[in-house]
């Protein structure tokens, strides 16, 4: 019975720390509109979050930036256009 206890605490104690290290990293969805902003020259009101779908460690974002329909995928704590991800795993 401890063996399980135990077992069960340890898988949802490294089950959270995606959450976890993302939040102390600095990789929250605020930082993710402050990057975008910054990257594509867009006020920060203007960059709304339109999907998301997260993993632990990593996560993929659709974005309405000025407009325009962008993707950023989060490696770790670090954002980044889909494109540019796609081609750096690739190289």
């Amino acid at each position: 019975m401890k063996n399980i206890f135990y077992s069960l605490t340890l898988v949802g104690t490294l089950m959270s720390c995606g959450a976890a290290m993302r939040t102390m990293g600095g990789a929250t969805e605020s930082k993710l509109i402050e990057t975008v902003a910054v990257e594509q020259g867009c006020p920060r009101e203007s960059v709304k979050i339109i999907d998301k779908s997260k993993n632990s460690g990593n996560a993929t974002y659709a974005l309405d930036v000025c407009g325009k329909r962008m993707v950023y995928k989060q490696i770790g704590s670090v954002f980044m256009e889909s494109g540019k991800a796609d081609s750096m795993f690739q190289k």
